[in-house]
């Protein structure tokens, strides 16, 4: 089993271990929005970057398997400017709904915002604008513009219930995850359904939530 420094602690992981997981074994937290533990690696969000010795650019760490003597450091400034950057891709077209958002609270944008962002906006233009109610058959809704396109529910009806009712389509900034069904069907509600779980984001949820009085 492979022996390895992440922030200065040193240790031992299976072999075949990701970084992220190899790290969490260390107690560190690298950030992420596209990994997922059950599905396959996609790299897409690139917010798991993290410093290797030796290396001349900041790693993603969800598609780099641990090695033996390798030295990771997931809190170098080189790091740190780059998730920021990161941040600012990922929120730049990003409806600014969060007060009337279901997710608010529970979302991994807002979240990582405050822990990695913090940054000063430059985008003046309009944001590109998206379908904000979309069925996913007769339980879950998704807005398509709070999607950051992490394919982790496309990826889940790949893999996990293979009945591939979502996709992401277009180029772009049109970019879309939408059921891939173009003759009027819908997508398979349970399916759809286990598969809005897996996102960190607020963009589908159970009709029963949307727009509901928070829990107080």
């Amino acid at each position: 089993m492979p022996k390895l420094t992440v922030n200065g602690k040193e240790v031992e992981v299976p072999a075949g271990t990701n970084l992220i997981e190899a790290a969490r074994a260390a107690g560190v937290e690298v950030p992420h929005y596209c990994y997922h533990p059950s599905l396959s690696i996609a790299g897409q969000c690139r917010l798991c970057m993290v410093d290797i010795e030796k290396t001349p650019r900041p790693t993603i760490a969800c598609n780099t398997t641990a090695a033996d003597g390798m030295v990771v450091n997931t809190e170098t400034d080189r790091v740190r400017e780059t998730r920021k950057s990161i941040m600012e891709f990922h929120l730049i077209n990003h409806p600014l709904d969060c007060p009337v958002c279901d997710q608010a609270g529970e979302c991994w944008l807002q979240i990582y915002y405050m822990k990695h962002g913090l940054y000063d906006p430059r985008m003046k233009d309009e944001k590109v604008h998206k379908p904000k109610a979309v069925p996913l058959g007769p339980h879950v809704i998704l807005d398509a513009e709070r999607c950051i396109l992490c394919s982790r529910c496309v990826r889940f009806c790949d893999e996990i219930t293979h009945t591939g009712e979502l996709g992401i389509f277009e180029r772009g900034s049109s970019r879309a995850s939408t059921p891939r069904s173009t003759s009027g069907g819908s997508a398979t509600p349970g399916a759809t359904g286990s598969a809005s779980r897996t996102r960190p984001t607020g963009c589908s949820l159970p009709r029963t939530r949307r727009a509901a009085p928070a829990p107080t």
